[in-house]
Formats: C-alpha cells, sequence, structure tokens
C-alpha cells in the first residue's frame, strides 16, 4: 500500500464479494486498491462460492471466522453476513469508510442485481450508513481483470469523490478484457433480460430425476441507455440504485383506496 500525504488519513476500504476470498476477481481488487494512495484495506469475504444469494442472512447455523492473513478474514456465510460481520464485529473499532464487493466474474446487470450477492453485499454496506458500489466484470467467462484494474485506478477517485444520497449505491459492470477495449464510462439504468430453459431436467447415476436451475444464458433487450446495451458497446456502466423499493408514482395513484375502518359486508 502506498502511504497518503503528510497528515492525510486514509479512507479504509472494506472490500467483500460473492464468489468466494479465494476468487481472482477479489484479489485483482484488493491488489488495486492497495497499491493506490490514500487507501487502506480491510477484506471480510465468504469462505466460499455464494453466488445468487441476494441479500440472504444466515440465521439457522452459527457463522465462524477464519483468518486469512493480514488484514484478511474469511466468513462462513453469505455475502451479506460477511459486511455484517464486518462492520458489527471484526471491525467495530476501526470502521470502514467504503465498501467495495466484487470484482464478480461475471455480469450483474438488469433484474440479476435481485439475485447478486455481489450487489447484496454493498447494499448492505449502504444500509449500514457507508459509500457502498458493486463492481463485476461483464463476461460469463472473464478472461482478462487488466481492463477492470485499470478502471479502478484510473477513475475510481473520481466515482468516491461524488457524494451519495442515503440509501444509494453505485453498480458498475465493467467490459472484459484490457484497458484499450474500454471505449469510457456511461451512467445508464438496469436493462432487461429474458432468460431461456432456466429449469432443466437431469438425471443423476441412479436414474433419479433431478432439476437443475441455470438453462441458457439470457436475451437482452436491447435499449439505448442500459446497462447491458453500454457494456456491449465497450463502456463501463454505471448505474445508480437505491435501497427503497417503494414506487412513488403507484403509491400517489393508489391513494383513492385508503379507508377508515373496513366496508360493511
Amino acid at each position: 500500500m502506498n502511504p497518503g500525504g503528510s497528515g492525510q488519513k486514509l479512507k479504509h476500504v472494506l472490500i467483500s464479494n460473492d464468489d468466494g476470498i479465494d476468487a481472482h476477481g477479489l484479489q485483482v481488487l484488493e491488489e488495486t486498491i492497495r497499491g493506490m494512495e490514500g487507501f487502506r484495506v480491510t477484506v471480510v469475504a465468504p469462505s466460499d462460492q455464494q453466488s445468487a444469494s441476494s441479500h440472504s442472512l444466515t440465521l439457522t447455523s452459527p457463522l465462524r471466522i477464519i483468518e486469512r492473513g493480514p488484514g484478511r478474514y474469511a466468513v462462513t456465510g453469505t455475502p451479506t453476513d460477511t459486511v455484517l460481520v464486518a462492520i458489527e464485529k471484526i471491525l467495530r473499532s476501526d470502521p470502514p469508510d467504503i465498501v467495495l464487493s466484487g470484482i464478480n466474474h461475471g455480469p450483474n446487470m438488469g433484474e440479476d442485481v435481485i439475485y447478486s450477492g455481489t450487489v447484496a453485499a454493498a447494499m448492505e454496506g449502504t444500509m449500514c450508513g457507508l459509500p457502498s458500489y458493486a463492481l463485476s466484470l461483464a463476461a460469463w467467462h472473464p478472461t482478462d481483470f487488466s481492463g477492470a484494474a485499470a478502471f479502478i485506478r484510473r477513475y475510481l477517485p473520481s466515482i468516491l469523490e461524488f457524494p451519495l444520497r442515503k440509501g444509494s449505491l453505485l453498480n458498475v459492470n465493467i467490459p472484459d478484457g484490457p484497458p484499450e477495449n474500454i471505449l469510457g464510462v456511461r451512467v445508464t439504468r438496469l436493462g432487461s433480460r429474458v432468460y431461456q430453459n432456466v429449469i432443466t431436467d437431469q438425471v443423476d447415476p441412479h436414474g433419479r430425476p433431478y432439476l437443475w436451475i441455470g438453462g441458457k444464458g439470457p436475451t437482452w433487450e436491447r435499449e439505448t441507455g442500459t446497462d447491458y446495451c453500454s457494456c456491449e458497446a465497450g463502456y463501463v456502466s454505471i448505474t445508480p440504485l437505491v435501497v427503497d423499493l417503494t414506487h412513488y408514482g403507484l403509491h400517489q395513484e393508489m391513494k383513492h383506496l385508503e379507508r377508515d375502518g373496513l366496508p360493511d359486508e
């Protein structure tokens, strides 16, 4: 880690993910942030793969903290568990200033943000009152994180300067490949996708049928300004998200349904 200037307080970055503490994307993010001036890092991530765990908490089994080297901890739980344990337990006397979740092995765009453990970890940071950011490499089989590392080094400080509103977070999807493949940055909205044959029928070695959730990859609606179309065109997509899921338009339209008491039968 490069120290900050004289008298400069280093920003404490909590890094988590949903691919697990041994994931290559997390390693790239950790090494990149440690190599930037003005930051210090603590890693608290799931002990194993937790993709598509959404914002689930572990309530039926104990959580365990496993030290994995200086400033590195694995937690036997979900991404949400890891951020909560980090803030409430591991870093209680040394709280973080920022939460970074990723770099995820694969995109987190459109409706998939609802399922995403990567986004959930960032959202938990937001709910704990911290500026939080989800970072993903937008390829189903990512091969080259060098462009993502370059984007983080060159552009993350500018992103962090933008003051996020209470209850908001940023979801960032970065094209796969070297830095020269990235054409720029776009602020986007969520796209929309359709999965085909999500549930497939399988047979185990004993001839017993079972179901497997996966199927073919999604097809996307091609709408200008969405996260998917921007990444497909070679741009980093930055999508602002909010924790509050209230549909405020319908909230106002439905006010006429309010009543005092129940109607007579």
